[in-house]
């Protein structure tokens, strides 16, 4: 009995203390860590919340014609020497030999181009076929250059695309057949697509499946079209390979002469020292844009202050009207 009371007991008494530890309180969460406020002076700056006055991202460029600086210089591009562009444009132009001498001298179409297109303030020409959106043309004297303003005169700067062949040349098959063709209706229809055709009645080309490889070079001006002529001859006569090179029409002359090039490109008429050695067969008629960068708001120039902006008597965009 009493070892029996005894068991009692204990049992009674781990009772008591496992309610004992069951009862204690748990471990308190550790405190938040406050956050330190900025001495006065202190350079550490809080990191606005969304929707505060944070200073905003800049706002993206102006529309062109609001922040166009008419006080800049203008930026003058111009054709190298002996190049038929350059010829046709200071002849009609009144420029003649008088080229300002800060105008920078550039070599290629495509040159001018990416010159006029880099620089908000630029001024340069090319060929109307030559045209793209990177850049503007402008009016001339109120007429916009097109192929039907070229064509019927109210254009006037424009001059003539030429394929030029010595004597030798001349009497190659090939060479007579890629001529006929470029003035057949097949060829002056592709003609049509950029510039101005020179037979609305051209007879048509009947392919005589002539095989063999002719090479053509000179004017980067002439280069569009002819690569254009070239793909759809060689379409009618999977037999021939031409290939095409450029370097301005003094290249496209010189060369030719000498027999380098079977047929040379020029976007000149034929000096009178030329024709003797050369003979020059027009293929289409072209005008010479003058083109700014689309940022300029001007619209047009008469050929006075064309004549003015490229001798340097205009130097400024406030200058040119």
């Amino acid at each position: 009995m009493k070892k029996t009371l005894s068991i009692i007991a204990a049992a009674l008494l781990m009772l008591t203390l496992f309610a004992a530890c069951s009862d204690e309180p748990a471990d308190p969460a550790p405190a938040a860590t406050p956050t330190p406020t900025p001495a006065s002076g202190s350079e550490s700056t809080p990191t606005p919340a969304s929707g505060s006055d944070a200073t905003p991202a800049p706002d993206p460029d102006p529309a062109p014609d609001s922040d166009f600086d008419t006080n800049r210089v203008i930026a003058v591009f111009t054709r190298e020497e002996g190049s038929g562009t350059r010829d046709a444009f200071v002849s009609v132009t009144g420029v003649g030999e008088d080229m300002y001498e800060e105008a920078v001298v550039v070599s290629e179409t495509n040159e001018i181009l990416s010159k006029v297109e880099e620089n908000n303030f630029a001024i340069g020409y090319i060929s109307i076929g030559s045209l793209s959106d990177r850049v503007k043309a402008l009016n001339i004297d109120g007429v916009a250059p097109s192929d039907k303003t070229v064509k019927d005169g109210s254009y006037a700067i424009q001059r003539p695309f030429l394929v030029c062949v010595n004597e030798e040349k001349a009497q190659d098959e090939l060479v007579q057949d890629f001529i006929a063709f470029m003035l057949s209706a097949q060829g002056q229809e592709k003609s049509g697509t950029k510039w101005t055709t020179i037979d609305d009645n051209a007879p048509d080309y009947t392919s005589k499946g002539l095989t063999g490889t002719l090479k053509v070079g000179g004017s980067t001006s002439v280069d569009p079209l002819m690569q254009v002529l070239r793909q759809a001859y060689i379409d009618l006569n999977p037999g021939v390979e031409i290939e095409i090179s450029g370097g301005g029409s003094g290249t496209g002359i010189s060369e030719a002469t000498s027999g380098v090039l079977d047929i040379g490109m020029s976007s000149r008429a034929l000096k009178d020292t030329e024709k003797s050695a050369l003979e020059g067969i027009e293929i289409a008629l072209d005008g010479v844009a003058v083109i700014v960068n689309p940022a300029n708001p001007l619209g047009g120039l008469s050929i006075g202050q064309v004549k003015d902006i490229f001798t340097g008597a205009s130097t400024r965009w406030s200058d040119a009207g």
